[in-house]
């Protein structure tokens, strides 16, 4: 259609308009015009007209850069999909516009509406109600054992919790502690098929022993992983 002026993609747009898209009305109106009988043929009339409708615009659309049809976010759209994300926050938006049938573009944008962010950080525990007051207990009695000196303030207690999974076994697992040394050793003899949840790491003085637990889901408690020994400072990596 680029042999067509803008002005003439206009007139045929309002005819077929006025004429219900009869192109044989739109023929005539276009004689009366222009005095010849060089009109579109039917499909290019009926093209233009319905790119019109979809865009809004009677020039061609750019490469790469086509407009596409805005689709309608309903209020059932977004609670599905935040029903869906509460209960799988972990699921990436790919493989979440599959199984809900929506498009990417059209589900990022309701996780933008619904202030949602993919791979957000989420609570892997259940917590208890006691947790709070366990955690203030805690840091009140490890206060007064520094207070009363039962604590040597030169030396560091430090406790984490981290989630690693080993899916190499041919390779050499490295553990990063106090950001600074790397200790290279395998967890065990034969990588664990389920994650290790659990690190506990005492620093004292210049020997560090960390130990690592995992999560029994059928007993419901930590067990401890054997094979772990002390590792003094100068035989790390």
């Amino acid at each position: 259609m680029n042999k067509y002026s803008t002005d003439v993609r206009v007139f045929i747009v309002l005819q077929m308009a006025r004429c219900d898209e009869n192109v044989k009305a739109v023929q005539r109106a276009w004689q009366e015009k222009f005095h010849n009988k060089n009109w579109p043929n039917k499909r290019t009339m009926a093209r233009l007209y319905a790119k019109f409708k979809r865009t809004g615009s009677v020039e061609d659309d750019k490469k790469a850069m086509a407009t596409a049809t805005a689709t309608v976010v309903t209020d059932g759209a977004k609670q599905v999909v935040d029903d869906f994300f509460a209960a799988d926050p972990t699921r990436s938006v790919r493989r979440a516009a599959e199984m809900l049938g929506i498009k990417r573009t059209s589900l990022q944008r309701i996780m933008k509406e619904l202030e949602l962010s993919p791979y957000k950080i989420q609570v892997t525990q259940p917590l208890n109600e006691d947790h709070t007051q366990r955690r203030s207990e805690f840091a009140q009695l490890m206060l007064e054992k520094l207070q009363t000196g039962e604590i040597d303030v030169k030396k560091i207690w430090f406790s984490d919790e981290v989630l690693l999974h080993f899916g190499w076994p041919s390779e050499q697992t490295e553990l990063s502690l106090l950001g600074q040394r790397k200790a290279g050793d395998h967890c065990c003899p034969k990588p664990p098929p389920e994650k290790i949840s659990c690190v506990v790491c005492n620093i004292l003085a210049w020997c560090i022993w960390p130990y690592f637990h995992r999560w029994n889901s059928k007993r419901g408690e930590l067990q401890k992983v054997p094979g772990r020994g002390v590792h003094p400072f100068s035989s790390w990596s």
